[in-house]
């Protein structure tokens, strides 16, 4: 009996062996060798890096050699068309000022000139050849009736008459050739220029004894009695205006200045520098 038991206690043995010997194989089949090892994350890097990496690599191989890449830009060029060159719209014919073109002041505030008193331009005034005190309109064309008063044309070389509201386009034929003579002035020394075109802008003449009492009420600043306009002696320059705006207004403001001080220096004028013009009275007639 006892020989039996021991036969199958080994037989017992030898089975046991034989299932974990083959349990052993089993889980040795089912695991992986080497690097191929790892989770689903570090799996997930190394894509990303294999994906990332590839572009780099054909853009290396087909990025061309500096002197092709120069060579290309040197094309890129050549190829390029030309910039269209702006110029200036010729001025628009026509009555200035022009809509939309802001003008350039004519005052104290933009011009330097000596002011001569205006006792001097009501001296000047009274006894320029023709003079009398315009009182009404009746007057008014009794004077240019006789040629005493001469009609000023709304627009004249290098001047023009805009926002005459309490005035009329009449003077004396001195103080209009004063006027010819500055416009003409100013007109040459802009021609030839890319100031060419621009225009002084006469705002007052011959005002009526009506007319100067109403100016008063709208205006403290004007005359309060006998005004140098009221005999036709006078006229104010108070801008000067644009046919566009590639034209500033630097160069006109000076050659302006520069020939009224020159009149007024040589005795052709009297002036008198205000807020919003320049007050214009014959020196010489």
């Amino acid at each position: 009996m006892q020989k039996q038991k021991r036969r199958l206690r080994w037989d017992r043995i030898g089975m046991v062996g034989g299932v974990v010997v083959l349990a052993s194989l089993g889980i040795a089949a089912m695991v992986p060798e080497g690097d191929a090892f790892g989770d689903a994350e570090s799996e997930g890097r190394m894509s990303s890096v294999l994906v990332a990496d590839a572009p780099l690599e054909e853009s290396i191989e087909q990025a061309p050699s500096p002197e092709l890449a120069a060579q290309g830009a040197l094309h890129e060029v050549e190829q390029q068309p030309e910039p269209k060159q702006t110029k200036l719209s010729p001025a628009p014919s026509g009555p200035l000022p022009r809509k939309g073109v802001a003008p350039c002041s004519c005052s104290k505030h933009t011009m330097k000139l000596a002011r001569n008193p205006y006792t001097a331009h009501q001296k000047r005034a009274r006894t320029l050849p023709g003079s009398f005190f315009v009182k009404n309109e009746g007057e008014l064309q009794a004077g240019f009736g006789r040629g005493d008063l001469v009609r000023v044309p709304t627009v004249g070389r290098g001047y023009h008459l805009s926002g005459l509201q309490h005035s009329e386009p009449f003077l004396l034929p001195s103080t209009m050739k004063v006027l010819e003579t500055l416009s003409g002035r100013f007109a040459d020394a802009m021609e030839g220029t890319d100031d060419e075109g621009v225009s002084i802008r006469i705002t007052s003449l011959t005002r009526t004894e009506s007319q100067q009492r109403r100016l008063r009420r709208r205006n403290a600043n004007a005359f309060n009695g006998q005004s140098t306009h009221n005999y036709g002696a006078s006229f104010d320059v108070a801008f000067i205006d644009r046919p566009h705006d590639g034209i500033k207004c630097g160069g006109p403001s000076w050659a302006l200045q520069t020939i009224l001080q020159d009149m007024q220096k040589q005795g052709e004028i009297l002036v008198i520098p205000e807020g919003h013009c320049m007050h214009i009275t014959p020196r010489n007639p």
